[in-house]
């Protein structure tokens, strides 16, 4: 009996979405030293990220160039979805949405840029992935 009610609290703590990810509370000096919760970003926040670098194009269509400025945006709205992903409440929910990705875009800077830094460094290096 004891090894069945292990494996179901193992089973459920598989499960539960606040296992999924690894999590760090920080806190924010410059948004008056509030805790935020930062957590690796999902898998869909990487294929959205990777769908809006590298968008499909007809076949035998080539990528436009982009100009410096062109390239930044592009760069920072691309973080801005990893962003929107990483950044949790203290209950643990998102507090920004897809549909709010214009909005940070527009807002979007170096504090914005460290907590993404913070939570990517939360996923596997590259490192360690190569001693698996």
């Amino acid at each position: 009996m004891k090894k069945t009610a292990l494996s179901a609290s193992l089973r459920d703590l598989a499960l539960a979405p606040s296992g999924a990810y690894r999590t760090k509370e920080v806190s924010v000096p410059e948004w008056g030293d509030i805790k935020v919760t930062l957590r690796e970003p999902s898998g869909q926040a990487w294929v959205d990220f990777r769908a809006f670098l590298s968008p499909e194009l007809p076949e035998g269509t080539e990528p436009p160039k982009l100009t410096p400025t062109e390239t930044f945006i592009r760069n920072r709205d691309a973080d801005v979805i990893l962003f929107i992903d990483v950044l949790l409440d203290e209950n643990g929910e998102q507090v920004f949405s897809p549909e709010d990705k214009e909005q940070v875009s527009e807002i979007y800077g170096p504090v914005h840029v460290r907590l993404l830094q913070q939570a990517l460094a939360l996923g596997l290096s590259q490192e360690s992935a190569e001693k698996k």
